[in-house]
C-alpha cells in the first residue's frame, strides 16, 4: 500500500525568516511584539540585560489568575480568590481597574476571552507571557507572542556599538524605577504570584533562530530604542508607550523595505496623508497600501521558489503589515477605504525615537531626514521629490501635507514655532 505525502508548501514563519529575519505573523501583529520584547528583556535569569549568551532562556509568567478574574465569566474558584481578595466589592473594584489596562487587540471588536486579552505593561509586574487552558490545566505557550519581539531582542543584544548598547541596557534598567513602589505595581505583583510561572527558565528558540541582516534598519531600531529610553524627563508610561509603538513601527518598516530588497526593486516608502484635503494624495496613499501588500506577497512567492504559497500563509504575512499599521494609527481604519496617516501618538513616538532627550530638531530636518530618509515616510515636498513623485504630483500637494502635519504637532506640544521661519521639534511641550 503506497502512502501519499501531502505537500503543504512553505510555511509563513519559514518565508518570513528568509525575507525579514524573523517571524512576522498576523496573530502576533500590533503591540504584541513590544510585550514579547519586554518579556525577553526582563525574563532572562542573567543579571545583565540583553545578555550576549548564545542560548537565551526566559522564565515566563502567565498572569492567568488576574486575566481570568477580569475576562473569564466562568472563573468561579472562590477559594483561590479569597486568598487575595477581601470580598465581592474588592473583587469588582479590582476587576474594573484591571479591565482598563488591556493591551489593544488588532482588528477585533468582540469581547476577548482571557487567553486573548493581555495587560499593557505599565509596571514591571504586568509583563506576562501567553497562556491558555488545555485539558483542565493552564499551559504557558506562544500564541500571540509569535516572534516579532524576539527578532527585535536579537537585533538589540547583538549591537556592535558598545556605547549605544550600554545606553540601551541602562535605559531598560531605569525604565520601571519610577513606579516600582506604586500601588498598581504592588497589586500586579500580588496577583502575578497567584498565576502560573515557569519553575525554571526555558530556552527561547525563536530568538536564537532570528537572523541578523547587518543593514541600516537594525541600527535604526537601536538608535530609536536608545533615544526613547533616554527621555528621562518624561514619565515611564510615556516611554513604555513609545517603545511599544516603535517596535511595531520598526517591524512594519522592515517588512516592506526588506521585501523590496529581496525582490531587488527600488526602495519602498509609505505615502502618508496628514489630513491635507487633497483627494489625489489620499488616492495615492490608498494605492500605496495595496502596493506594499503586493510587495510583501511578491517577496513570499520568490522565497517559495517553485512551491505554492497557500492562501492562509499569504494572509498571515500580509495581515501582520496592515494590522500592525492600523493598531499604531499608521492606517486610518481597520476596514473599508484605508490609507496611511500619521496619528498623533505615533508622531510622538517618532519624535522620541528620532531626537535625544531635551534636544530639538528643525521641523524640515525631522520631516526630510528622519521621517523619509530613515523611517521611509513620505510627508513633504523634499521627500516626494527624492522618491520621484513630483513627476505626477504638483509640489503644493506635499507642501500642504507637510504644513498640516506641523499644525497637528504644534497642537500636541511636539513642535514650537520661534519665528515665521524657525520651527523646532522636541518634547518640551509634553512636560
Amino acid at each position: 500500500m503506497s502512502v501519499v505525502i501531502k505537500n503543504e508548501g512553505p510555511t509563513g514563519p519559514s518565508l518570513s525568516r528568509t525575507i525579514f529575519g524573523g517571524v512576522l505573523d498576523y496573530d502576533g501583529a500590533g503591540l504584541y511584539p513590544g510585550l514579547e520584547l519586554l518579556n525577553l528583556i526582563f525574563g532572562t535569569p542573567e543579571e545583565e540585560l540583553l545578555p550576549e549568551s548564545d542560548c537565551i532562556t526566559i522564565k515566563r509568567r502567565s498572569h492567568d489568575f488576574a486575566r481570568r478574574l477580569v475576562w473569564d465569566d466562568g472563573f468561579t474558584e472562590t477559594k483561590e480568590k479569597n486568598e487575595v481578595l477581601y470580598d465581592i466589592h474588592t473583587e469588582e473594584a479590582v476587576r474594573h481597574l484591571l479591565s482598563g489596562l488591556q493591551l489593544p487587540i488588532p482588528s477585533t471588536s468582540k469581547s476577548p476571552g482571557w487567553d486573548r486579552a493581555h495587560f499593557f505593561p505599565f509596571t514591571k509586574s504586568l509583563i506576562h507571557w501567553d497562556a491558555r487552558k488545555r485539558g483542565g490545566r493552564i499551559k504557558i505557550e506562544r500564541r500571540y507572542l509569535r516572534g516579532g519581539g524576539a527578532l527585535a531582542f536579537h537585533v538589540l543584544r547583538n549591537d556592535l556599538d558598545s556605547t549605544r548598547l550600554k545606553r540601551i541596557r541602562q535605559g531598560f534598567a531605569d525604565l520601571y524605577s519610577d513606579n516600582a513602589e506604586s500601588a498598581l505595581e504592588k497589586l500586579a505583583e500580588t496577583l502575578l504570584i497567584k498565576g502560573h510561572i515557569d519553575p525554571e527558565a526555558v530556552e527561547d528558540r525563536l530568538e536564537s533562530e532570528s537572523e541578523l541582516k547587518g543593514d541600516e534598519n537594525e541600527d535604526l531600531l537601536r538608535d530609536g530604542v536608545a533615544n526613547i529610553l533616554g527621555h528621562a524627563e518624561l514619565s515611564a508610561v510615556a516611554r513604555i508607550k513609545a517603545l511599544m509603538n516603535w517596535i511595531a513601527f520598526w517591524l512594519i518598516l522592515i517588512q516592506h523595505s526588506r521585501a523590496s530588497e529581496y525582490l531587488e526593486t527600488p526602495p519602498s516608502a509609505l505615502i502618508c496623508d496628514c489630513n491635507s484635503s487633497h483627494a489625489q494624495l489620499r488616492r495615492a496613499s490608498q494605492r500605496c497600501l495595496k502596493d506594499m501588500e503586493a510587495l510583501i506577497l511578491g517577496a513570499a512567492e520568490k522565497a517559495a521558489g517553485d512551491a505554492e504559497v497557500k492562501p492562509k500563509q499569504r494572509t498571515k504575512l500580509r495581515g501582520f503589515f496592515w494590522a500592525s499599521a492600523a493598531t499604531i494609527k499608521l492606517l486610518n481604519a481597520w476596514r473599508g477605504r484605508r490609507h496611511f496617516i500619521l496619528g498623533l501618538e505615533l508622531a510622538e513616538t517618532l519624535v522620541l525615537a528620532g531626537i535625544e532627550s531635551t534636544s530639538e530638531m528643525p521641523f524640515e530636518q525631522f520631516v526630510d531626514h528622519w521621517l523619509y530618509d530613515r523611517c521611509r515616510l513620505i510627508i513633504g515636498r523634499t521627500a516626494a521629490q527624492k522618491h520621484g513623485l513630483l513627476e505626477s504630483f504638483d509640489a503644493s500637494v506635499f507642501e500642504d501635507n507637510e504644513n498640516s502635519l506641523a499644525v497637528q504637532m504644534r497642537a500636541a506640544g511636539l513642535l514650537t514655532e520661534y519665528s515665521d521661519t524657525t520651527r523646532m521639534v522636541g518634547t518640551g511641550g509634553l512636560l
